[in-house]
């Protein structure tokens, strides 16, 4: 019968020794959160101040100048050169330098050239990032052709294949 009651008192911890195992539980989490805390995270402390003169962030240098000018050509719409037709829908912009003169004419002849090139594709020579960097440079190097020096880059806004 000894045995018995030894048994049980062996087995069962109840709620107190429930509730023990989430004190420890909480001290343990929190004890290494704020280790954690303390020795792998950087300091929180204030940035030294800056004077007036380099409180002014400095311009960050982009890949056209500041003065440049985007154009938007309208929307090109053509068939690619595939047996089930598949229409290819490009959406584009020139930047030009400030003051370039006739932008409606270099609008019309790049954008005659785009559709000239994307009637010759197929829908294999777009398909993949590798694909899509080969129509951007394609493209950019055209318009830059087509501009004599007037156009800086081509943007592609988006590309729809239907």
């Amino acid at each position: 019968m000894a045995k018995d009651k030894s048994e049980k008192s062996e087995g069962s911890g109840g709620i107190g020794g429930f509730l023990v195992a989430v004190v420890i539980g909480l001290l343990l989490g929190a004890g290494g959160g704020g280790a954690y805390g303390y020795f792998l995270l950087p300091d929180a402390s204030a940035p030294p101040p800056q004077s007036a003169a380099t409180a002014a962030p400095a311009p960050i240098p982009g890949r056209f100048p500041n003065d440049a000018v985007e154009l938007a050509i309208p929307s090109v719409i053509t068939d690619l050169e595939t047996d089930p037709k598949i229409r290819a829908r490009l959406d584009l912009s020139i930047i030009v330098a400030h003051g370039t003169p006739e932008t409606t004419t270099l609008l019309g002849e790049v954008r005659e050239d785009v559709i000239a090139y994307l009637k010759g594709l197929t829908l294999a020579d777009i398909q993949g990032a590798r694909g899509f960097q080969n129509l951007r440079e394609q493209l950019d190097d055209r318009a830059r052709i087509r501009g004599r020096g007037a156009i800086l880059g081509l943007l592609i806004g988006g590309l729809v294949l239907e």
